[in-house]
């Protein structure tokens, strides 16, 4: 049996010696308290690397394998790690051992197992861990299958919307949507990724607790081996607070309207966009009557409510695409594209009966004076104005509460 040892070592050391994986191999039954091995088994636990043969106990890991020859297992299977003293760093192996042979009685003789250094693999794989674990919880980010099912999302995404993993994955991104949100946008979204390409924009959505925040996101297709799309992954940045810095640089801070400034820059796009294109435009200038009599009766406090109140009529009943705020004191403005006078027209008419109508409780019978114009053919801003603004003034001397036009 001992010429059979010998000759199985001589002939796997000659291999393996050249190979740059250690193992080693116990004779359980006539020197159980030793090992035999190859040379860079010997390198990495700094055992003497003259000799093939070392004492069990002079490398701990064998405590291992001790258990592995009391139980049933046939086979051992471990990585673990390995404090080499000269250096003061830990190595990381991989161990794998197998009964090479029993007796008649089933005493194991032979045990043998290959040792290899994957402190590289474990560092690497340590590294990207820490990398996609920095990644999930700072990075907004989604993944959604062809049919725009949500299969994964990071910490980041759930703790911007306010839902847990499990009640994101499986549905769609709609349960954020914001009714605010157009149909169209998601239309351009979904015709651009499914054709291949990346997509970009602005969105506002609804958290969990129905709270809305703003996202600015790219979506990118991933494709199979065949160039068909497989997933889309959204990478998303929160912009909440900049679009809250960008509302207040725009909107008028008691009626959350459009201010005046906001309101110079939309007539000098909606200009532009006549003249290049050829189309028309109304302009809507309505004054509240009598409002010094409402702040002198009743004070400030009041009129800034009743100003509150008349800005929402005017959001309520006016489209979308209509342009609404607040010109100055008492005085609002609305910009209606793609529209004439007597859109214009029709539109103040109906305003004009809203606010007679409405119950403002604490001062009855509050009524507005109105002015429209039209864009003409090489109007600038003061020119669609102030044909507003003088028939408006003629609404005021006519008594008020009154709807009138000037082409």
């Amino acid at each position: 049996m001992k010429n059979l040892l010998e000759a199985y070592l001589n002939n796997i050391e000659q291999i393996l010696n050249f190979s740059d994986i250690a193992w080693w191999l116990i004779d359980c039954k006539n020197d159980p308290e030793h090992f035999y091995c190859n040379k860079l088994m010997s390198v990495n636990f700094n055992l003497p690397n003259d000799k093939n043969k070392h004492p069990i106990n002079s490398c701990d890991f064998f405590d291992d394998f001790k258990d592995c020859l009391k139980s049933k297992d046939t086979e051992y299977s471990k990585i673990f790690p390995f404090l080499e003293k000269k250096r003061n760093e830990i190595k990381y192996f991989s161990s794998r051992a197998k009964i090479l042979k029993k007796d008649d009685d089933g005493n194991i003789e032979y045990i043998y197992g290959f040792i290899e250094n994957i402190t590289k693999e474990v560092n690497n794989k340590n590294s990207v861990n820490e990398y996609v674990d920095i990644i999930d919880k700072n990075v907004i980010i989604s993944t959604t299958d062809t049919r725009g099912i949500i299969t994964n999302i990071s910490t980041a995404y759930c703790h911007i919307t306010g839902y847990k993993k499990n009640e994101l994955i499986g549905k769609k991104h709609s349960v954020l949507k914001h009714p605010d949100t157009p149909r169209t946008l998601y239309r351009d979204m979904w015709k651009t990724v499914t054709s291949g390409k990346r997509w970009d924009g602005e969105i506002k959505n609804l958290r969990k607790d129905g709270s809305e925040f703003w996202i600015k996101l790219l979506i990118s297709p991933t494709f199979d081996e065949f160039g068909n799309i497989k997933c889309y992954t959204t990478i998303n940045q929160d912009i909440t607070d900049k679009k809250i810095i960008e509302n207040l640089s725009i909107k008028d801070t008691l009626t959350n309207v459009f201010n005046r400034r906001q309101l110079d820059n939309l007539l000098e796009k909606e200009i532009s966009y006549a003249q290049r294109y050829n189309t028309e435009f109304s302009l809507i200038i309505l004054d509240v009557d009598h409002f010094k009599n409402i702040n002198d009766q009743f004070g400030h406090l009041i009129g800034d409510k009743i100003l509150v109140e008349i800005s929402n009529i005017l959001k309520q009943h006016t489209r979308k695409v209509d342009h609404i705020g607040r010109w100055g004191g008492e005085e609002f403005l609305i910009i209606c594209p793609n529209s004439n006078l007597n859109v214009g027209e029709n539109v103040a008419l109906k305003l004009k009966s809203h606010i007679e109508k409405h119950d403002f409780k604490i001062f009855k019978n509050i009524t507005a004076s109105f002015g429209i114009s039209q864009y003409k053919k090489g109007d600038n801003i003061d020119d669609i104005l102030n044909r507003a603004d003088n028939a408006l003034y003629k609404s005021k001397n006519n008594g008020r509460n009154q709807v009138n036009t000037l082409i």
